[in-house]
């Protein structure tokens, strides 16, 4: 009998995985964003913006459905900025109940983030109090969200439901002949054009096997502050066809190994983006193996990407490639390279 593909995943809670080393698509797309500047920082974990929060929010309510609620908690005590500082400065240093935290690391939490340093201790401990809740609720490994957040998200995630091609494409229930794989993560080893070996890692916001037709069709969920119909624009921006890219080559590379699934043809990428304000899903697609080119220009991929960031990182190099430092620059060939 033929297994699934999702014997492959790793299987292990999110904050692990992004936790892992391994090379992956956020990495590699914010060096092809922010160039030879994103060098110094480019391993550094990304503080989660509202937006990212929110999209990880309705990602997981449509992929996980009522599993969500075991990772999240809703509360509209979310304390503004100082007082959430706090907070989550105390969450770095203990798991104590609120009233079990003792005065000095309240003390060390006030210090640590400047909090009304012209207030005393007692107004300082009350005003924080005010939000005890919040504290508790990220004390017990959840993360807290908003009722509106919350009920955005559902909603975004009924339209889904209700849209014919869309409900059809995110299935709920795996067959013998398809299977809906949500989330699942991979990790292998890659071999880059110049001989070196990588380690990699994807995960997919869902993967269609189709065990009838022999296909494997991705699908990528954005969110956007943007309507649905500008995602073209986001697509440039954020690199995306890096990720389109990556995940294809890595989902190959798993297959071709495999007996059963060896002739089995990764489809074109979908993306599925849909934005609070308006809240219209629409779908696209995007053939990786082509390479991202047009208007007469090509972006690099992924390997390439990669391959300038080991370089850099090896030589620990201060300037980019097309610097010289032994020699005067011609500036006009540096403005035509870099635009």
């Amino acid at each position: 009998m033929k297994h699934s593909l999702k014997d492959y995943s790793l299987n292990i809670p999110d904050e692990q995985y992004h936790n892992d080393p391994a090379w992956s698509y956020s990495i590699i797309s914010r060096y092809a964003k922010d160039g030879f500047n994103a060098i110094a920082t480019l391993h550094d974990r990304i503080t989660a913006t509202p937006s990212m929060e929110f999209g990880s929010l309705f990602d997981s309510i449509l992929t996980k459905g009522k599993k969500t609620l075991d990772d999240y908690v809703i509360s509209d005590t979310c304390p503004p900025n100082a007082e959430k500082g706090v907070l989550d400065y105390l969450l770095t240093m203990t798991d104590a109940p609120f009233y079990d935290i003792p005065s000095f690391t309240m003390e060390e939490a006030f210090d640590a983030v400047e909090y009304q340093r012209r207030w005393g201790y007692d107004a300082k401990y009350k005003n924080t109090e005010k939000y005890k809740d919040y504290y508790e609720a990220r004390r017990s490994g959840k993360k807290v969200v908003s009722q509106t957040d919350w009920d955005d998200a559902v909603e975004m995630a009924k339209i889904f439901r209700s849209n014919p091609y869309l409900s059809n494409l995110f299935g709920k229930v795996s067959t013998d002949k398809k299977e809906f794989l949500y989330q699942t993560q991979y990790k292998t080893e890659w071999v880059l054009p110049n001989g070196e070996e990588v380690t990699v890692k994807i995960m997919p916001d869902l993967l269609v096997v189709d065990h009838e037709n022999k296909t494997i069709q991705p699908v990528d969920l954005k969110t956007s502050s943007m309507p649905g119909y500008d995602f073209a624009e986001n697509f440039i921006k954020f690199r995306y066809d890096i990720q389109a890219e990556l995940y294809t080559d890595v989902l190959r590379l798993i297959i071709d190994k495999d007996p059963d699934y060896k002739d089995y043809v990764v489809l074109d990428y979908l993306f599925t983006d849909i934005s609070r304000s308006d809240k219209v899903p629409v779908t696209y697609w995007y053939n990786p193996d082509n390479g991202f080119s047009f208007k007469d220009y090509t972006y690099k991929g992924w390997q390439e990407l990669l391959m300038e960031i080991l370089q850099y990182e090896k030589t620990q190099a201060v300037v980019p490639s097309y610097i010289k430092l032994d020699e005067p620059n011609d500036l006009i060939a540096i403005l035509n390279y870099k635009k």
